[in-house]
């Protein structure tokens, strides 16, 4: 087991202000969340919804929490892959037990900003590593930590849109509404741009060192060029590369699986490849959450394609709260003990900010 440390200034102070800080989010999400639930209730017809909930086969529920849980298993591994392609090799237990941290930060604030989270713990974190004999104590500078997550979130675009479009054309083809098609249409194009960026911006670059020798000028060139090369490492390793990709397509899929599963726990059955478009879809648009982990946003992405094809109202209902019950809430469960039992909750509370 490897001996994990964070740097903190052990105040309870900093304790407090997490818990402070934490009160008023909680009462935000309990209020989103109450809402979301008592509208999907209402969609569902109330206690039809209900009793279909009870007599849920908790067996495929089980399954389906076992499936959710495994991709992000793999999500740990992936990140320390792409890690130490840039020359940072931790083990899975540190780079997970930190992902978890940042996916629980992110689903009690909008926008993913857990993955800030990840870079400054990145940064100020040290970890004596079972790869590393020699014990070195490491630091990541913000440009690579960034740069990681970042090619994390274009591999996880690639695979939803790869995914999501492919079973989107086989299921429905002509069928798919305009607003999914622009969904993405959109996603296509980030990563086109994404990719074209990455091609064209080491001469950008060099061309802008030449308008000005002044030293804040050349620090940020510096952090660009470094972001930039940490983005390129994949580019440098194919073998890496096709491990991460194939690892990001399971990861995605245990999304649709969990979905098929959510609604077959219900009686109904729902042919796989639908199932994988709604989920994969719904991720498209979950890709920037504009409420604390989505509430609301993705219940009603969800509910909507649930719908277009055609599923009963009552089922629609259940199997969204069933899907957001495992996805969501027990995951936010979930990640705030690991937080807390890895020490990072000690780190979020230091880096809080003092009330007046």
């Amino acid at each position: 087991m490897d001996n994990l440390q964070i740097e903190r200034n052990g105040s309870p102070a900093g304790a407090l202000a997490l818990l402070r800080l934490d009160r008023k989010r909680i009462v935000l999400l309990a209020a989103l969340g109450g809402l979301s639930i008592a509208l999907l209730l209402a969609l569902g017809g109330g206690r039809t919804a209900l009793v279909a909930l009870v007599h849920a086969n908790w067996r495929w529920i089980g399954l389906a929490i076992a499936v959710h849980y495994s991709g992000f298993a793999l999500r740990g591994w992936r990140w320390q892959q792409l890690l130490a392609t840039m020359g940072h090799r931790f083990t899975w237990r540190f780079t997970t037990s930190l992902l978890l941290t940042g996916w629980f930060v992110s689903a009690l604030l909008p926008a993913r900003a857990g993955d800030l989270v990840r870079v400054g713990v990145l940064h100020s974190a040290t970890q004596e590593t079972l790869q590393d004999p020699s014990h070195e104590r490491q630091s990541v500078p913000v440009a690579t930590g960034l740069g990681s997550i970042v090619l994390e979130r274009a591999l996880d675009l690639l695979a939803i849109l790869v995914l999501g479009g492919g079973f989107g054309f086989v299921v429905l083809r002509d069928q798919l509404p305009g607003w999914v098609l622009g969904a993405y249409a959109l996603g296509i194009g980030g990563l086109i741009v994404f990719g074209v960026v990455l091609l064209v911006i080491p001469a950008v670059l060099g061309w802008l060192r030449r308008w000005s020798d002044h030293r804040f000028w050349q620090l940020a060139l510096d952090f660009a060029a470094q972001l930039v090369d940490s983005l390129r490492t994949l580019i440098r390793q194919p073998q890496t590369a096709l491990l991460v990709v194939a690892a990001s397509l399971y990861i995605w899929l245990c999304d649709a699986v969990l979905m098929w599963l959510c609604v077959g726990s219900l009686g109904t059955w729902l042919p796989f490849g639908r199932a994988a478009f709604v989920a994969l879809t719904v991720d498209v648009f979950a890709t920037v959450p504009l409420t604390p982990g989505g509430i609301g946003q993705i219940e009603t992405v969800n509910a909507t394609l649930l719908a277009l094809l055609a599923l009963p109202t009552t089922q629609v209902a259940a199997a969204v709260l069933v899907n957001r019950t495992i996805s969501y809430w027990s995951f936010l469960l979930f990640s705030g003990i690991v937080t807390f039992a890895a020490g990072f909750g000690q780190w979020i509370g230091r880096s809080a900010p003092a009330k007046s």
